[in-house]
């Protein structure tokens, strides 16, 4: 899923940087966000905390890894390498394609004394990597979607999202465009649940599912268009999904193509040629959501990394934001123990994507939004349309 993330182009990058003098001139963030930590966190206690951070070098998970490492540490660099008054020694390991790799690599960063492990990409592997950290009695911040089947993982904290969630989120939108829908999706155990999630809510909806046929991408959407559907959903990333787009601009139809952030946000669409027209993914995170930790987070980014931010960098930047929380409550050197019973007290959490919070099984209860992929200048993005619903 490498790509290349597009840059923010002069005109947004003024718009931001405004919006961002004028809330430094009217006050700021709530007290315990991310950008404005209290003055407890503010305050090095002395100690020095170890941190495993589990993300992928290769395979088809290596781009959203590199967006959670890249955000990861922007965090840490903007706070004085703390995390709550604990001065932070991060220490890495490959996750490797499997999840086997992934469970040797978080077994591996127990036996060095880390207090908590951030990351893991692939969903496949977090049954796995939860029972190994529940074992050890240390908590997993998993900074990617998490399968929806993943029960009793007490010691596993989710901050972006379940698997199937996206899905769930543009049925209704899709409803509304038009009862027919036409589905396609990759053979990953993410692509298949997030268009069963689709399916069954529309037609649950009294719409109207039409599974696509094999054959070329061409070949799928333009069997779609033959039955007369009204929306198509694709469930697709990295190259795949580059190919999905393309075949829809080359269709040249006023269907409108719906899909999770994947079909968006894991290719260079820089690269793919002219930008399709009628595209919509479903996310809990925009870049261009209009709120003062959002702003600062897109300004922080780009300074950093010459990139615009994804959901995927944002959902990093949140662990370590509600690690810092808890870091501050939690008094004296804190273990593995401490920290999860006191990510059960966090609350409400102020983010770049909105007010959120964890519910009963460890995942956030967040709002979903509509994202139409469209020019910002000259610079591909995924910017926000509407609201979509609350889940979690």
């Amino acid at each position: 899923m490498s790509r290349g993330t597009p840059t923010l182009d002069r005109r947004q990058l003024l718009r931001i940087f405004g919006a961002v003098a004028a809330a430094g001139a009217t006050g700021g963030l709530a007290a315990c966000t991310a950008d404005n930590p209290t003055n407890r966190e503010r305050q090095p206690s002395g100690l020095t905390v170890r941190i495993g951070l589990v993300l992928p070098s290769t395979g088809p998970f290596a781009g959203i890894g590199q967006d959670i490492d890249r955000a990861f540490k922007l965090y840490l660099k903007k706070n004085d390498n703390l995390l709550g008054p604990h001065t932070v020694q991060v220490l890495t390991a490959d996750e490797g394609e499997s999840a086997e790799s992934a469970v040797a690599a978080v077994t591996g960063l127990l036996g060095q004394g880390v207090v908590t492990v951030v990351g893991v990409t692939n969903p496949d592997a977090l049954p796995q990597v939860s029972a190994a950290v529940q074992q050890r009695q240390v908590p997993l911040v998993a900074a990617n979607a998490a399968p929806a089947a993943l029960i009793g993982a007490l010691f596993t904290w989710r901050t972006s999202s379940v698997v199937g969630d996206a899905g769930e989120a543009l049925a209704q939108y899709a409803l509304r465009v038009g009862p027919r829908a036409y589905v396609i999706h990759d053979d990953s155990s993410t692509g298949t649940e997030e268009a069963a999630r689709f399916a069954t809510k529309v037609e649950d909806g009294e719409g109207t599912v039409i599974e696509g046929i094999s054959g070329s991408f061409a070949n799928k959407l333009s069997d779609a268009r033959n039955r007369g559907v009204d929306t198509i959903f694709a469930a697709y990333s990295g190259a795949e999904a580059a190919e999905v787009l393309k075949a829809h601009f080359n269709l040249n139809s006023s269907i409108r193509l719906l899909g999770p952030a994947s079909l968006t946000e894991t290719t260079d669409l820089a690269a793919i040629g002219p930008l399709p027209q009628q595209v919509y993914t479903s996310s809990f995170y925009a870049p261009d959501l209009d709120n003062d930790a959002n702003r600062r987070f897109v300004t922080d980014y780009h300074r950093e990394y010459s990139l615009q931010a994804t959901g995927y960098a944002m959902a990093a930047y949140d662990s370590a934001s509600v690690l810092s929380r808890v870091m501050s409550l939690v008094p004296g050197e804190p273990t593995g123990n401490q920290i999860n019973d006191f990510f059960s007290e966090l609350g409400q959490i102020e983010s770049p994507r909105g007010t959120w919070t964890f519910n009963i099984n460890r995942s956030p209860q967040q709002k979903w939004y509509l994202r139409r992929l469209t020019l910002d200048g000259r610079v591909p993005s995924n910017l926000l349309d509407s609201d979509l619903m609350v889940l979690g």
